[in-house]
Order: C-alpha cells, then sequence, then structure tokens
C-alpha cells in the first residue's frame, strides 16, 4: 500500500475518500462519468491484442486503392477556378496588405537608422521601462553587427501590417462568436480548424493562389495569427459584466454605444492577452514563410539552413529570438498595470507639450530629449556611423567560421560515439516501430481506434475518430502516416527519457530551476526551424537527426508541466506523509507523481503535439512522411498533395489528442474510483 493510499490520516486524504463516495453513490455502482462495466475493461485488452496478433500474423496493411478519394485534385481545380474567375473577393485585400506594407518599407527605409532606432528605444523606455529598452538596445546591436539590419526593418514593417490585418479580423470574428452560443459553437470551429491544420500547409493554397512572394506570406500570417485574439474576444465580450451592461441599458445606450463603450472596454484585458498571443503566432509565422520568399529575417535563416551554413542561419536565428522576447514583453499585458499604460498612452501627446512649456521633469521629458538629440545629430553630422547597413566600426560579427570549426571539432573528437548513438536510434527505434506500424492492417486500426475510443471518449467520439483514420487511408497518405508515426513516437520516448527527469530535478531544487527557466524561454521562443540547426551540426542529415530536433522541440512543455506538478502537490498531503517517516524519495514516487500525474500528462500531451508540428520542419532534413509530402507541395506549389497531406496530420493530431486525453482522463477516473469505495 502506497503512502497514496492511507486514508487513515484525518483531514488530508478522507475528504477525497468521501467525495469519492458520493459521486459513487450518484452515478450507480459504477463509480465514474462514463462507468468502469466488465465489457468496457475487457474491450480494451482484447482490442490491443488483436493489434498485436496481426501485426505479426497478417500482412494486409495497405490501404485498398478502392477506398482511395481524389479530394486533393478537386480542391485543387476549384481553386483554380477560384483564382480565374474570382479575383475580386481578395484582390481588394491582398492589394490592402501590399500597399501597406511597401508604404511602411518606404517609410521606415526613409527615416535614418539612427532616428528610428533611438525612437523605437524611448517608446520602449517610456511605456515599458528601462529593462525592455536595454533589451531593445542589445537587439540592435546584434542585427547592425551582423548586418542584417535592413531584413529587421522589412520584418518590422512585415510584422506590423500582419498584426495589424490579423487585429482587425480577429476583433470581427470575435465581435460575431459573442453574438450567441450557437454562432459562438460554429465560431470556435472554425477556429479549431485554422488552429489544428499545420502551420506549414498553408502555405501550399496560398502560394497556389498569390504565388511565391511577401502577398503570399502575408496572407498567411493574417489567417493563422487571428484564431487567439478572436476566441479571448468573444470571450471578453461573453463574460462581460451584466449589472454594467443592465445599467448601460438603463440609462439609454443604444446597441452600437453598448458594443464600443461599453462591452469592448470591458473585455480589454482579454483582448490584450489575445493580442499578445496574436503577436506571437504572426512571428512565428512571418519567419517561417521565408519559404515561399517572404521578406525579413527569416530569409537569411533560411538560406543558411538551405546551404547548410549554420553560421549564417545562426545569425539571424539569434536576431529573431532576440525580437520575439522583445515583443513578447513588449506586448504582455501581464507585464504592466493596464489603467497606468491607458493613462500614458492618451496622455502621451499631452505631456509632450507640457514638457516644453517647463513643468517638473519627469521621466518622459528624458525620453523626448534623448529622441531630439537623436534627430538632431543625425542632421548635423552626418557619416558612416548613420548607415546599419554595416556597422560603424566597419567589421562585421561572422559566426561562419565558429560554426564550421565546432563542426569539424565535433567531427574529429565526437564523430564515433554519435554514430553510435545515430545507430542505435535508427536501429531500435526507428526501424522497429516503422515495421510496427507497417505491418498493422489497416482495417484493424480502424477497429482498435474505434473499441479504444469506445472505452476512453464514449460512442459518438469513437465513430468520429475511426471515420478520421479511414480518411487518412482514403487520402492516400496510410504509408506517409506510418513513417510519421515512427518517427514522432522515437523522438517521444527521448522526450520521456530526457524531459521527466529534468522535470524532477527542476522541481526538487531551486538553482535547477533557475538556471532551467530562462533556457526554457529562449527554446520556446525560437521560431521551430530554428531547432534543426544543432541536430544537423550534431548528426548531420537524416531521420535520426529530425528526431533529434523533434525531441529538443517537444522536451520544454514536459519539462514545465512535470516541474509544475510536482510543486503543486498538496502540501497537506505532503506534510502527512513526512510525518509517517517517508523518505524524500517515497514521497517523490508515492505522493508528488501521482497527485500530478494528470498535470504530467498533460505536458507529455502538448509535447506530442509539438512532435507532429516538428514533422513538417524536420523533412527539411530527410523526415519522411506527412511532413515531406508537406514540404514538397509547399516548394512545387503542389495544392492537391499539400492539401491531403495537411488535412491527413490535422486528423492524426485530433485522433491523437482526443485518445490522449480520454485515456488520461479514464485512468484519473479509475485511481479515484479505486481509492474510493462505495458506501453500502
Amino acid at each position: 500500500m502506497t503512502i497514496l493510499e492511507r486514508d487513515a490520516v484525518p483531514g488530508v486524504l478522507s475528504r477525497e475518500s468521501a467525495s469519492g463516495s458520493r459521486e459513487s453513490t450518484r452515478h450507480g455502482s459504477r463509480g465514474s462519468r462514463r462507468g468502469f462495466s466488465w465489457r468496457q475493461w475487457y474491450l480494451l485488452p482484447i482490442a490491443i491484442g488483436a493489434v498485436i496478433l496481426s501485426a505479426f500474423t497478417l500482412n494486409l496493411s495497405e490501404f485498398p486503392q478502392i477506398l482511395r478519394l481524389r479530394i486533393g485534385s478537386l480542391l485543387e481545380s476549384a481553386f483554380a477556378l477560384f483564382r480565374e474567375d474570382a479575383t475580386w473577393v481578395y484582390e481588394p485585400f491582398t492589394s490592402a496588405l501590399d500597399i501597406s506594407y511597401a508604404a511602411l518599407l518606404n517609410l521606415f527605409t526613409g527615416i535614418s537608422p539612427v532616428v528610428l532606432a533611438v525612437g523605437l528605444l524611448c517608446l520602449l523606455g517610456y511605456f515599458r521601462g528601462l529593462k525592455l529598452a536595454l533589451l531593445g538596445l542589445v537587439t540592435f546591436i546584434w542585427v547592425v553587427a551582423t548586418g542584417l539590419w535592413e531584413y529587421t526593418v522589412e520584418t518590422l514593417a512585415f510584422m506590423l501590417v500582419g498584426v495589424g490585418a490579423a487585429f482587425i479580423l480577429g476583433i470581427i470574428v470575435g465581435m460575431i462568436g459573442a453574438i450567441g452560443p450557437r454562432i459562438n459553437a460554429a465560431v470556435n470551429i472554425f477556429l479549431d480548424s485554422l488552429q489544428a491544420f499545420p502551420a506549414f500547409a498553408y502555405l501550399v493554397p496560398a502560394v497556389f493562389l498569390f504565388g511565391m512572394g511577401n502577398t503570399a506570406a502575408l496572407v498567411v500570417t493574417v489567417i493563422y495569427s487571428l484564431p487567439p485574439l478572436a476566441r479571448m474576444t468573444s470571450l471578453g465580450l461573453r463574460t462581460a459584466s451584466e449589472d454594467t451592461i443592465e445599467a448601460a441599458i438603463s440609462a439609454g445606450a443604444n446597441p452600437r454605444q453598448l458594443l464600443f463603450g461599453v462591452k469592448l472596454p470591458l473585455a480589454r484585458n482579454s483582448i490584450q492577452a489575445g493580442t499578445n498571443q496574436l503577436i506571437m503566432y504572426a512571428i512565428a509565422m512571418a519567419t517561417m514563410a521565408a519559404m515561399v520568399g517572404a521578406a525579413g529575417l527569416g530569409a537569411p535563416v533560411w538560406s543558411g539552413l538551405s546551404r547548410l551554413a549554420f553560421g549564417d542561419a545562426l545569425e539571424g536565428g539569434i536576431a529573431l529570438v532576440l525580437i520575439a522576447i522583445l515583443i513578447d514583453r513588449a506586448s504582455d499585458p501581464s507585464g504592466r498595470n493596464t489603467t497606468v499604460f491607458k493613462t500614458r498612452v492618451s496622455g502621451a501627446s499631452a505631456q509632450i507639450l507640457r514638457s516644453l512649456w517647463g513643468r517638473p521633469w519627469g521621466k518622459g521629458h528624458y525620453y523626448l530629449l534623448t529622441f531630439v538629440a537623436a534627430v538632431l545629430a543625425s542632421q548635423l553630422h552626418r557619416g558612416t556611423w548613420q548607415d546599419f547597413s554595416d556597422p560603424p566600426w566597419g567589421v562585421l560579427v561572422n559566426l561562419r567560421e565558429p560554426a564550421d570549426a565546432f563542426v569539424l571539432w565535433l567531427t574529429l573528437n565526437w564523430g564515433p560515439v554519435l554514430e553510435d548513438v545515430s545507430n542505435f536510434v535508427q536501429t531500435y527505434g526507428l526501424n522497429v516501430l516503422a515495421d510496427f506500424f507497417g505491418s498493422i492492417p489497416w482495417y484493424v486500426v480502424v477497429v482498435a481506434t474505434v473499441v479504444i475510443g469506445y472505452v476512453l471518449v464514449g460512442r459518438i467520439a469513437s465513430l468520429l475518430l475511426g471515420a478520421g483514420v479511414m480518411f487518412i487511408g482514403a487520402f492516400g497518405m496510410w504509408q506517409e502516416t506510418v513513417e510519421t508515426m515512427a518517427v514522432v513516437s522515437t523522438s517521444i520516448g527521448v522526450v520521456v527519457l530526457i524531459g521527466f527527469p529534468l522535470g524532477i530535478l527542476m522541481a526538487m531544487s531551486d538553482p535547477v530551476a533557475r538556471v532551467l527557466r530562462p533556457v526554457l524561454d529562449v527554446m520556446q521562443a525560437l521560431p521551430v526551424y530554428l531547432l534543426i540547426i544543432p541536430a544537423v551540426m550534431l548528426l548531420g542529415i537524416g531521420e535520426v537527426a529530425a528526431v533529434l530536433a523533434t525531441a529538443i522541440a517537444a522536451v520544454p512543455p514536459l519539462i514545465r508541466y512535470t516541474n509544475a506538478a510536482l510543486r503543486g502537490a498538496d502540501p497537506e498531503v505532503v506534510e502527512a506523509a513526512t510525518m509517517f517517516g517517508a523518505t524524500p524519495g517515497q514521497i517523490l514516487r508515492q505522493v508528488r507523481i501521482p497527485l500530478g500525474l494528470k498535470t504530467i500528462a498533460i505536458g507529455l500531451n502538448q509535447a506530442i503535439l509539438m512532435s507532429l508540428v516538428m514533422a513538417v520542419v524536420s523533412a527539411m532534413i530527410g523526415a519522411p512522411g506527412l511532413g515531406s509530402s508537406i514540404l514538397t507541395s509547399v516548394l512545387k506549389a503542389d495544392l492537391a498533395i499539400g492539401f491531403e497531406a495537411g488535412l491527413a496530420m490535422f486528423l492524426l493530431a485530433v485522433i491523437i489528442d482526443r485518445l490522449f486525453n480520454g485515456a488520461t482522463n479514464y485512468l484519473a477516473e479509475a485511481r479515484h474510483s479505486a481509492g474510493s469505495p462505495e458506501k453500502e
């Protein structure tokens, strides 16, 4: 009997037992929401046994061509007609994006780089504080030192246009969703589809319609980044204070005044949180869109990766990380008092005027004086120091030689060890799992999905999941899905071996937590395709390097959630276990981990979903499967393959997510039911 099962501790575990007894009394003898009848208990092992038996006895794994659906070709034909006959639908929008981007870029390039940089730093310092302004200074020094100023200005203009358009559309969609419950449900389905569809797959129809370049990249950035803001706007409007709304109606406010004068101001905090997420989504997609010719910092990174010039890619990657952190901190609503921020924004012009009339000096006066000094200096004394295309000292920071030297050192000193590790992962991980998944008959997978889904998520949901598996095969992506599952499963094994111990270590040691927390922040702020750089530097090109890159991207959520779960264990239960004489190891194994199991499972689920996101990125370095099909379709603008592979990836992610969440809830209910005896 574990420590957690000792219900004799007064006032600690007895409450859980009592609540469990009431729950079982309320729902009958099965003891949970879905129940644990003998049919459900025996269906699960039978289904698993059937899968294993079929895997080793049958050879019917290929999906029959008679069930093939050529939906990609139909969609490609429909898009071709749309492109030719319905230009009036999208041309005004795309023209507005192009004109806005060109105007902003001309404005920024027409301003002296010194004035632009100092002006942005002053704004950061005035509205968000000196620390963030110093981070901005470090960012500008880096982009100037590496010769990336022009790319940075392009990224700034690109982000302002993309975020501005996404903000307007996100507010509109959010307001539509707040009209009523049914409309909100429909809007949520639409937003779920936008977010679950693979990010890279968005590039395929955009390139097919608009060709390579900034237009396609801007459209994709707008579509991909608006769901968070739309969700938060709808939530804020639907949860606005009823008393305040009733008071406004009583005062005679009409619907327009009620919306713009009452509801939207009340939803300000939700809208600000959604805007922060919108900006982070936008910068992630803007850098990925370099694949289709988008301007900005993504271009040198993508070019460096394509040429395996790791130094060039690292220079742009570091700039992207700094800018992503800077934008995240600047747009994070939790980092400021919103009332003070609003007062500063609305009173900025007045304060500038007051400063000119000799009022007492404050922080704003110093930032204004700094900006004016920069303007005067740029006009009175022109020189090479004002041209940020090259650093004033004339020598660019170049990481190419250090990166090449590091790769050579790794090859000479650690080459045999890395090769042995690579062979081990390939032989006992990728090959075994690929053979296993590939040998399972398709119909067994469908039946097993339905049966397991019935046990875990219910009857209707299980049928939908089984249909999803069928559609993956019908789209002609069965073999690609098998290959993707092999890479993802191997990567998750590596993630568990690394992430779970690090999460435990982070929870048990504050110094380790202080070291790991900023590392995890940087890893999660990185654009995902930068994570293939260390993998290729260590292991070269191939499936094993793809596994490592996927594991690097997927491990932070598991570490974070494990740390949160263990630190968040009920202190009363931990104290009771300590009083019983449990050692720290026993408390960890028998108290903290069981209590935090559901939270840890959420972290593992996030890691799995992130590994599916990385499937396309890792295809750049040789990973087979659905990601390879999507990447090929982007480069060739093949809409049929891109849509079918993207939809198959979407279905695979939904199926895994629903089954994993169902299994987590099922095991939690089973444990609760087993630990809570029924009242007679």
